[in-house]
């Protein structure tokens, strides 16, 4: 598939770097040099520099032949001529537009998107995700990663297996046994730098293995205490950072908990003064998150959860574990650089928030061909969690799953039926047609799936 992406910035990079691993004809428009060349030099990709909102420039990369056009650049105004110049000029098929400003995003000009008007076919709001993925991960402490599908019954959950857990070197088969009734399914095991996807019921969890199951979404506690966490909810916040993001976050943890006592730590004052007039329920302080008198003065605690949503990872690194230090109840880190994730489990960030995934999960489940409803790459980035719509051509259908072809490292986690019960998937499951499947797939795997399934998983 022949693919244009405007911007060469974390976010056109991610993009870049998981189409480019598919075999796809990319070319990233960018119009400063120095990114054009770090992004040419690590992916296969072609570069060509310059605005993409100029029409010369689309030309040169090739815009009358492309399948597809995704503009992420930081600017709203070049994504979005850049997607109506692609339409207006040469008919591209698929434009993505990656929109910040909420002043777009308000329902009072939204139809400016639709059909006959500016013509982008999905619009992706990170920062909008970012703060829903932080308030879900807030609402669930216990998970280190959190994702929702089919119109949210069934939640994946990332759970660590710490000494709490009381099913360590338990064969897993006798987890049914021991927690009746309970609808979850281990899709995946990270132990150390390797995945493990358990195939029988022999496989047993260790100590600090990372895991990846679904469940459903009524049973998430029941879900957690089962795996040794019982944390509860905080209702004493406190979040590093009160630029958009920041407040986004605040307003939508308001919304829905309006007894929750919301604290900001802000560095810069102006940011710090235009928080405090927009956020008349939450309590503003202007200072350095890394100073400890003022962690003292925010009164973090072991009642309190944290969280690190600066623009800098190191603060947002460092800040979380100082406040560990007080005894915060729960942590959330914003990082927005891939190469701090490897330092997740050295240093025990408890849940970590990567924007650059985040968009990437948006970008892909509208790349998918096929009936994808959602998709959620994992923070290790191994493969990704998707639901998807069993056709009546699978040749999975109608049989019971330990007899399909199922590749080793691909795994079903729970079963959505067309009346809307939930299963948790199990050897002797059977898939039927419009049967929605929450299933964990390796990239790797991806084409092998499109067979079984009958549902075309690779791009374009």
């Amino acid at each position: 598939m022949k693919i244009i992406i405007c911007g060469a910035g974390r976010v056109g990079m991610s993009i870049s770097e998981h189409l480019s691993n598919e075999n796809n004809d990319i070319t990233v428009i960018d119009s400063k040099s120095e990114a054009l060349k770090k992004i040419t030099d690590l992916y296969d990709v072609q570069g060509v520099l310059g605005l993409a909102s100029h029409p010369s420039v689309l030309k040169d990369a090739g815009i009358e032949d492309s399948e597809m056009l995704i503009a992420v650049t930081e600017s709203d105004e070049i994504n979005i001529m850049a997607c109506h110049l692609s339409s207006l000029i040469y008919n591209t098929p698929t434009k993505i537009a990656r929109i910040k400003s909420r002043d777009y995003l308000n329902e009072e000009f939204l139809d400016l998107f639709q059909e006959g008007k500016i013509p982008i076919d999905h619009i992706i709001s990170p920062e909008e995700e970012v703060a829903s993925a932080i308030v879900k991960q807030w609402r669930t402490p216990g998970a280190f990663d959190v994702a929702e599908f089919c119109n949210s019954q069934v939640t994946m959950l990332g759970i660590l297996c710490n000494s709490n857990c009381p099913i360590l070197d338990t064969p897993l088969r006798e987890l049914v046994d021991l927690f009746p009734g309970l609808n979850a399914t281990i899709m995946a095991i990270i132990r150390g730098n390797d995945l493990i996807i358990p195939r029988s019921g022999d496989d047993v969890l260790n100590l600090n293995d990372r895991i990846y199951l679904s469940c459903q979404s009524d049973q998430i506690d029941r879900t957690l205490a089962a795996f040794g966490h019982s944390e509860i909810t905080s209702h004493n916040v406190t979040i590093s950072g009160a630029g958009n993001l920041g407040i986004m976050i605040g307003n939508m943890i308001n919304k829905i908990s309006p007894d929750t006592n919301l604290t900001y730590i802000e560095v810069d004052k102006d940011i710090a003064r235009n928080a405090a007039e927009q956020l008349e329920f939450a309590s503003i302080i202007s200072g350095d998150t890394l100073d400890p008198e003022i962690i003292k003065e925010a009164r973090v605690t072991n009642e309190s959860s944290f969280i690190a949503a600066t623009n800098h990872d190191e603060v947002n690194i460092l800040s979380s574990l100082l406040t560990k230090r007080s005894g915060t109840r729960h942590n959330i880190v914003l990082l927005n650089q891939p190469a701090f994730l490897p330092l997740v489990n050295t240093l025990d960030l408890e849940a970590v928030i990567s924007p650059p995934l985040i968009t990437v999960s948006s970008v892909l489940k509208y790349i998918r061909k096929g009936q994808i409803e959602a998709v959620h790459s994992i923070i290790e980035e191994f493969g990704e969690v998707i639901s998807v719509e069993a056709l009546e051509t699978s040749s999975i259908i109608g049989i019971p799953l330990k007899e399909t072809r199922l590749p080793k490292n691909v795994s079903i986690g729970s079963i959505v039926k067309k009346n809307n019960e939930i299963l948790p998937a199990r050897g002797n499951s059977v898939i039927n047609p419009g049967d929605k499947l929450v299933m964990f797939v390796p990239v790797k795997s991806i084409k092998k799936v499109q067979e079984l399934l009958s549902v075309r998983l690779d791009y374009f």
